[in-house]
C-alpha cells in the first residue's frame, strides 16, 4: 500500500510525503490508537518500546492547541527533507488545491544563511583565499624551493636563520610578481579556461587590490632579503618582480621572445640562493642558474601545446601556437643542454662525479620525451602535409608525457645535487682527512 501511494505521487515530493503520512493512518491506524503509540498492539507485534525521542515529542506543547503528535512528527521529518518555503510548496511544486488539503503544516526549511554554515574562522579563511591565490601558490613554492635547493648547494650555507629569511622575502617576491601579472591581464585570461577561475576574473577582488596587495608583499618581501640576508640578493628579488611582472607580462603579447625572458625569471631564483651565503662569481651559481633556465623550455613548450589554440584565441603569442615544429625542437634542444650543465656542477666542484652519472638518468629520461614529441611534431608539420586526426592526437600525448616527466626531472635533479654536494658525506659520517686528524689531536692535548 506505502509502494502504491508513494508512485501515485512520485512528480511531487512535497504531496507525496504528506499524502503518505494522512493515507497511512487512515489504513493502518486501529480507531482510538495514536500513530507514534504502539501500546495497544498485541506483545508479538511490539518489538518495541516507546523511544526516548518520541516521549520527548510527546511532551512538547501544542500551538495553538491543535497540533498534535503525529504533526509534530511529519513536521520534524518534513523539514529534514525538503528543502522549501511554504510559498514554493505551494507554486513551485504545482499542487493543487485538493492535494493543498494534504498538507497539514507550513514547511520551514533550513535556512543556508551565512550564520549557520560558517563561523569567524571559516570568514578569515574565505576572506584570505582570494589573496593566496593572488600569489599562484604553485608556482611561488616552485621558485622558493629552487632558491632554497641552491643555497644548500652552495659550499658556505651554513645559517638556519638566514636559509629562513631567504625563503621568506623569495616567496614574497614570487607571490608579488604574480599578482601583479594577474592585475594586469584579467581581461585576457576570461578567454582561457585555464585562467577563467582566477580571483580577480571571478569578481573576488578587483584589480586595485591585487596591486595595493603586491606592492604591500612586495615591498616586505624586499626589505627582509635586504636586512635578513644581503644587498645582492634584495637586488635580484625586485628585479624578479619587474621582469615577471611587467617586461615578460608586456612580451606576451607582442612575440615569442616572451618565453626565454620568463626562463630568465626562472633563473634568478638559483642565483639569490647561492648568493645568500656564496659569491656570484663562483661558476656552481650559474651552472645552477642554467640548470633552472634550460629546464622550463620542455617543461613550458610541452605545456602550451596543449592549449596552443586558447593562447592564439586570448591574443598571446606563443612559439606553441605560432610555430608548432620550432616549439618542439627548442623543448629537445634544451633538453640536450641538461647534461653539460649537470657536468658543469660536478667540474666546478660543486658536486661529486657521481651526481654526473645520476642525473644523466633523469636527463635522459626528459631529452627521451622531448625526442618523441619532435620526432611527431616533425612529421606532422611537412611542407603541403596536412596530418590526420591520429597524428595530432599522437603529438599531444607526446607533450603531455613531456610535460608530466619534466615535473618530476626538475625535482630529481636538485635532490641528486644536494645529495652528491662536495664533501656533503665526509661531514656527516665524520671522515676526516690526515690533517684534520692531526689538528683534532693537537687541540685535545692542549685542551688537558
Amino acid at each position: 500500500m506505502s509502494y502504491k501511494l508513494l508512485i501515485q505521487r512520485r512528480h511531487n515530493h512535497v504531496s507525496s510525503l504528506n499524502y503518505f503520512f494522512h493515507n497511512s493512518k487512515k489504513y493502518w491506524v486501529k480507531e482510538g490508537q495514536s500513530f507514534l503509540d504502539n501500546r495497544n498492539l498485541s506483545a508479538s507485534k511490539r518489538p518495541l518500546k516507546t523511544s526516548p525521542v518520541s516521549r520527548i515529542r510527546k511532551s512538547k506543547p501544542d500551538v495553538d492547541n491543535e497540533m498534535s503528535t503525529e504533526t509534530y512528527f511529519m513536521r520534524d521529518v518534513a523539514s529534514k527533507v525538503l528543502n522549501c518555503q511554504e510559498v514554493e510548496a505551494k507554486s513551485s511544486q504545482g499542487l493543487t488545491p485538493a492535494e493543498l488539503k494534504h498538507v497539514p503544516f507550513p514547511v520551514i526549511p533550513k535556512q543556508a544563511s551565512p550564520a549557520n554554515h560558517s563561523g569567524p574562522r571559516a570568514s578569515s579563511i574565505s576572506y584570505f583565499t582570494p589573496y593566496w591565490k593572488l600569489t599562484k601558490p604553485n608556482l611561488t613554492i616552485l621558485v622558493t624551493l629552487s632558491s632554497i635547493c641552491s643555497y644548500a648547494v652552495s659550499p658556505l650555507s651554513v645559517s638556519v636563520p638566514e636559509l629562513c629569511l631567504l625563503t621568506l622575502g623569495t616567496a614574497l617576491c614570487s607571490g608579488a610578481a604574480n599578482a601583479i601579472n594577474m592585475a594586469r591581464e584579467p581581461d585576457f585570461d576570461r578567454q582561457m579556461p585555464r585562467t577563467v577561475g582566477r580571483p580577480i576574473v571571478r569578481g573576488l577582488l578587483t584589480s586595485k587590490q591585487a596591486y595595493i596587495f603586491a606592492g604591500i608583499i612586495g615591498t616586505a618581501g624586499t626589505l627582509i632579503l635586504h636586512y635578513g640576508v644581503n644587498d645582492t640578493v634584495a637586488a635580484l628579488g625586485a628585479l624578479n618582480i619587474v621582469l615577471y611582472a611587467w617586461i615578460y607580462t608586456s612580451l606576451k603579447r607582442k612575440t615569442i621572445l616572451n618565453t626565454w625572458v620568463g626562463a630568465l625569471v626562472g633563473a634568478i631564483p638559483p642565483l639569490m640562493g647561492w648568493a645568500s651565503s656564496s659569491s656570484l662569481t663562483d661558476p656552481g651559481a650559474w651552472c645552477l642558474a642554467g640548470l633552472l633556465f634550460a629546464w622550463q623550455f620542455p617543461h613550458f613548450n610541452a605545456l602550451s601545446h596543449n592549449i596552443a589554440q586558447q593562447y592564439k584565441n586570448a591574443g598571446y603569442v606563443m612559439t606553441a601556437a605560432e610555430y608548432p615544429k620550432l616549439n618542439a625542437r627548442v623543448a629537445l634542444r634544451y633538453s640536450i643542454f641538461m647534461f653539460p650543465i649537470c657536468f658543469g656542477l660536478c667540474y666546478f666542484n660543486v658536486t661529486d662525479w657521481g651526481f654526473m652519472l645520476d642525473s644523466s638518468v633523469a636527463n635522459f629520461w626528459m631529452t627521451l620525451m622531448a625526442f618523441r614529441f619532435w620526432k611527431q611534431q616533425r612529421i606532422n608539420h611537412r611542407p603541403n602535409y596536412r596530418p590526420s586526426e591520429a597524428q595530432i592526437t599522437a603529438a599531444n600525448i607526446q607533450a603531455k608525457k613531456l610535460f608530466w616527466v619534466s615535473v618530476w626531472q626538475l625535482p630529481a635533479v636538485l635532490i641528486l645535487a644536494m645529495l652528491h654536494k662536495r664533501g656533503q658525506w665526509e661531514k656527516i659520517f665524520g671522515y676526516f682527512s690526515p690533517h684534520d686528524k692531526e689538528s683534532a689531536k693537537k687541540v685535545a692535548i692542549e685542551s688537558i
